[in-house]
C-alpha cells in the first residue's frame, strides 16, 4: 500500500503507518517547506493508493491521474480549502480531514490576545523594547528621599502603573462568534479564568454547550452585552460578513474585539471606524482581507489594537494532533470500519465494498 504524505507528519505516527505496511514517501510542503505543482503532483499521484496532504492543490486533473489512488486526506479543518470534493466524490474516493487539529492551539492564542489587548501587553512591550518612551523619563516621586527606590517605577498619573491600567478577565462576558470545536475550547479556557460564557451558533448543540454553561443568544444581543466580542466561526456564504457595522453599533465603549479565525466573517472598514473613533475599547486581529497585511494598512496607524500575523494555528502540537487523527482513521478503515471524519461520507460504503484499504 503506496501512501504519499506532502503534509506535515508527526515522525511516530509515521512509524505507526509503516508498521501496518504502509509503504511512505514524504514530499512537498511537510518536508521542504514548499508546495508542489500540479505537474509534480500528477507524476507522484500515479503510483498511489494513499495521499495525505495539508495545503496542495488537489484538482480534478490531479485526482484523475490518480489510478490507483483510493483514498485522500487532507489534514486541514477545511478540506475543501484544498481538495475538490466534488470531483474526488465523482470518483468515488473518500476524503478524510481533520476537524478541530488545530483547536487548542487557536483557543490558547485567543485567550493570548484577549490578555494582552485587555492588560497593553503588547503595547508596553513595544514601548519598552523600541522607545525611550518609557526608560529616558524622570517621574516627581522619584527624587528626594525616593530616589532610592528601585522596586517601584513610579505612581505618577503618566506613568505607567496608572496609564495603563487594565482590565481583568474575571467577571467579563465573552461573546462566541461561532461555537464549534475552536468555541468550545475557548469557553472552556474562559471559563476557567472566571468568565461568563455566551454565544451565536444557529447550528449549535445547545445540550453539547450547556454542559459547558454557554448560553445561546441572538448576535445583536451578543454584541451589545459582550465584553469580548471572539470571533471562533467557519466562513460559509451564511456567515460571511455575519459581524456587520451594525453589530460593531450595537458594542460597548468598553469592548474588545478578537479574530483568529477568519476576516471574511466580519465588515473590517466598520471595524476600522469603530476603533478610529474609540467607540469600542479595542481590536486584537491575526487575520486579515489581505494577507500578508499591507504596508498601508490603516489598521497599522491605530493605537487601541493589537496584531499578528495569522499565527493562532502555528503549533507543533497542531502537526501532532491532525497526524494521529489521519492515522488512526486509515487504520480503522483498513481494519474495516468507518470512522466519522469524512468530508464526503456519500462515498465510503461503496468504497468499502470494493474492499477498502484491504
Amino acid at each position: 500500500m503506496k501512501a504519499l504524505i506532502t503534509a506535515r507528519f508527526d515522525s511516530s505516527e509515521l512509524r505507526r503507518l509503516t508498521e501496518n505496511g504502509f509503504e511512505v514517501e514524504q514530499a512537498g510542503f511537510g518536508l521542504t517547506g514548499k508546495k508542489l505543482d500540479q505537474r509534480e503532483l500528477i507524476t507522484k499521484f500515479n503510483d498511489i493508493d494513499v495521499a495525505i496532504i495539508e495545503f496542495e492543490n488537489i484538482t480534478e486533473e490531479i485526482l484523475k491521474s490518480g489510478k490507483k489512488l483510493k483514498i485522500m486526506a487532507c489534514l486541514r479543518n477545511e478540506p475543501a480549502a484544498s481538495t475538490d470534493i466534488a470531483a474526488a466524490s465523482a470518483l468515488d474516493i473518500p476524503v478524510l480531514f481533520t476537524p478541530g487539529r488545530n483547536a487548542v492551539a487557536v483557543a490558547e492564542y485567543t485567550i493570548g490576545l484577549m490578555l494582552s489587548i485587555a492588560r497593553s501587553i503588547a503595547t508596553t512591550h513595544h514601548l519598552l523594547r523600541y522607545t525611550d518612551e518609557l526608560t529616558s523619563v524622570s517621574y516627581s516621586d522619584k527624587a528626594g528621599e525616593r530616589k532610592g527606590v528601585t522596586s517601584e517605577w513610579s505612581m505618577d498619573p503618566d506613568a505607567p502603573f496608572q496609564r495603563f491600567q487594565g482590565e481583568e478577565l474575571m467577571g467579563k462576558t465573552v461573546g462566541l462568534v461561532g461555537a464549534g470545536f475552536i468555541g468550545q475550547e475557548i469557553a472552556k479556557r474562559a471559563s476557567a479564568l472566571g468568565m461568563k460564557l455566551i454565544a451565536f451558533d444557529p447550528y449549535a448543540n445547545s445540550d453539547q454547550l450547556a454542559k459547558l454553561n454557554i448560553e445561546l443568544m441572538t448576535l445583536d444581543k451578543l454584541a451589545a452585552e459582550s465584553d469580548f466580542v471572539v470571533m471562533a466561526a467557519k466562513v460559509t456564504p451564511e456567515s460571511t460578513g455575519v459581524f456587520s457595522a451594525k453589530a460593531f453599533a450595537l458594542m460597548k465603549r468598553s469592548a474588545y474585539f478578537i479574530n483568529t479565525a477568519r476576516a471574511a466573517l466580519v465588515d473590517y472598514q466598520a471595524l476600522y471606524q469603530v476603533l478610529a473613533e474609540n467607540k469600542i475599547a479595542g481590536a486584537a486581529l491575526d487575520v486579515y482581507p489581505t494577507e500578508p497585511l499591507p504596508a498601508d494598512s490603516p489598521l497599522r496607524k491605530l493605537t487601541n489594537v493589537v496584531l499578528s500575523p495569522h499565527l493562532a494555528g502555528a503549533t507543533t502540537g497542531v502537526v501532532k494532533h491532525h497526524s494521529k487523527m489521519v492515522v488512526d482513521d486509515l487504520l480503522m478503515i483498513k481494519a474495516g470500519k468507518i470512522p466519522s471524519r469524512v468530508a464526503n461520507p456519500q462515498v465510503m460504503e461503496g468504497f468499502m465494498k470494493k474492499g477498502g484499504l484491504k
